[in-house]
Parts: C-alpha cells; sequence; structure tokens
C-alpha cells in the first residue's frame, strides 16, 4: 500500500523546541512505509521567508527522493513576497506552497491582491497552495474557501480539512468548489468518511502534521485514522497516494535532486 503524506513541518526547531531532524523525519517514514511527505517550514512562518525556504530545501536534499519542499512568503510584503515565489517555484524541486494565517498573523482578505497574485503564480506553476484551517482567528475554514473562490484555476488546499469544528462545512465546501480540496490531517477519526460521502474520495488527501504535532508515534496514529475507517480499497488509495500523486505531478516530473535556488 502506497503512501504519501501531504502534511508535515521540517525546521531546526519551533522557538525554544527542538524538532525531528530531516534523518529522523525519514526514519519514521521508512518505519511506517512511507514513500515521501511534503514538508513544510515552522519559522519561517514567523518572517525571513527567503533564510528558511532555502533552509528547507537544504535540509530536503540530505534525504534526496523522500522529502516534498512548499515554499512559504509573507503575503503582508506585497510585491516582494510574490517574487520570493517566483524565485522558489522557478525550482521544480518546490511542488508547492504553504501558509499558516493564524501564525503568520494575517487575514487573506486583508491581502487580496498580493494573494490573488500568489495564487496566480502557483496555478502558472501547477503547484498546491495549501493553508492552515479550522482555527481562529484568520484561519477559519470559510475563511480559507473564499480564497479558492478568487482564483479558480488554482488549487487550494484546507490543509485540516475543517479540523474538528469545522468538518461539515469543509466537506460541503470541497464538494461545491471545483478547485478546493482537503488534506485530512488531524480531524477526527470518524470525519473521513463524511468528508468522502460528501466531497468525494478524488479530493481528500492524507496528511499527518509530523513534526509539529509530536514524535514518531504521531504518523501510525494518523495512518490508522484513514486504514481502519472502512473506506473501498479505490477510495483508499486516493486518499494515502493516487490523489497526492497528482497534485504534485510526481509521474510527469519525478523529484530532482538539486535545488537551483540562487
Amino acid at each position: 500500500m502506497r503512501i504519501i503524506d501531504f502534511h508535515a513541518h521540517l525546521d531546526g526547531c519551533w522557538l525554544d523546541k527542538p524538532l525531528p531532524t530531516a534523518a529522523d523525519l525519514v526514519a519514521t517514514l521508512d518505519r511506517c512505509d512511507v514513500e515521501a511527505a511534503c514538508v513544510y517550514t515552522v519559522m519561517g512562518f514567523y518572517g525571513d521567508c527567503p533564510r528558511h525556504n532555502d533552509a528547507l530545501a537544504e535540509r530536503c536534499l540530505s534525504q534526496p527522493g523522500r522529502l516534498i519542499p512548499f515554499v512559504t512568503v509573507d503575503p503582508k510584503l506585497g510585491p516582494a513576497a510574490v517574487e520570493e515565489l517566483e524565485r522558489c517555484l522557478a525550482d521544480p524541486f518546490f511542488r508547492g506552497v504553504k501558509f499558516h494565517p493564524w501564525l503568520q498573523a494575517f487575514a487573506c482578505s486583508m491581502v487580496k491582491e498580493t494573494m490573488v497574485a500568489i495564487l496566480r503564480a502557483a496555478a502558472r506553476h501547477n503547484v498546491p497552495v495549501l493553508f492552515h484551517d479550522g482555527t481562529p482567528p484568520y484561519s477559519t475554514t470559510f475563511q480559507i474557501a473564499d480564497v479558492a473562490r478568487w482564483v479558480p484555476e488554482a488549487v487550494v488546499v484546507l490543509g485540516h480539512a475543517g479540523s474538528a469544528d469545522y468538518t461539515d462545512p469543509a466537506a460541503q465546501l470541497i464538494r461545491d468548489i471545483p478547485n478546493l480540496y482537503g488534506c485530512f490531517c488531524g480531524s477526527r477519526p470518524g470525519d473521513l468518511l463524511h468528508l468522502v460521502a460528501t466531497a468525494g474520495a478524488d479530493k481528500i488527501l492524507f496528511g499527518s502534521d509530523f513534526g509539529a504535532g509530536g514524535g514518531w508515534e504521531l504518523l501510525p496514529e494518523r495512518i490508522d485514522n484513514v486504514t481502519e475507517a472502512g473506506l473501498s480499497p479505490d477510495d483508499l488509495a486516493k486518499i494515502l497516494h493516487a490523489n497526492s500523486d497528482r497534485l504534485l505531478k510526481l509521474r510527469e516530473q519525478p523529484l530532482a535532486r538539486l535545488p537551483v535556488l540562487q
């Protein structure tokens, strides 16, 4: 059974708390038979995105073919954020964009002009844009779903598919907005069946939140929440790897080994 983790974090620390290294993360992937993980910064959400994007790429390089970096930029910086996004996405090593509006201290509506430019750039590069969702302020599922409507050609992913409090609206929004997807990451185990029944298995991705939400034990727990949900084999395969494979273009563009960041 193939598994791709669409939601993990890789950084040196979270404030004063050390985080697992790239080697630690890959050892956990091996332990749980996960072939690859999309990884996002943590400290980059607090500032100096270019430095943290470069550091993330270097960490992923140490484990070639296993870790898939996503860009983070600060939309409050306006054109500079779009320039940094273009710099990183010029390298196919980066396969997506990640925002955490709560930690980054912005509401998408207050930076709409820049966010629209970012989403259009992501669409041109054919990469998904994942937002933390399910928690106020700035990150309710409704707020993130609105962003998907601004640029219909962009792929927008609810990073927690509503989390605990917004699962029902998340399922309906994913169903009703063609370019909106949901990452089942930290939601209650029983919510997966509802998400699939309402939105369809083609629009749900598996994620663990490893590297920010807990130690190695978190990953098998999150996998069990999917594999033991009672899904059909076809739906299970879509959620665990096929949908991620498609959005990340892994067949058309196998993971590059060397970034070209300058």
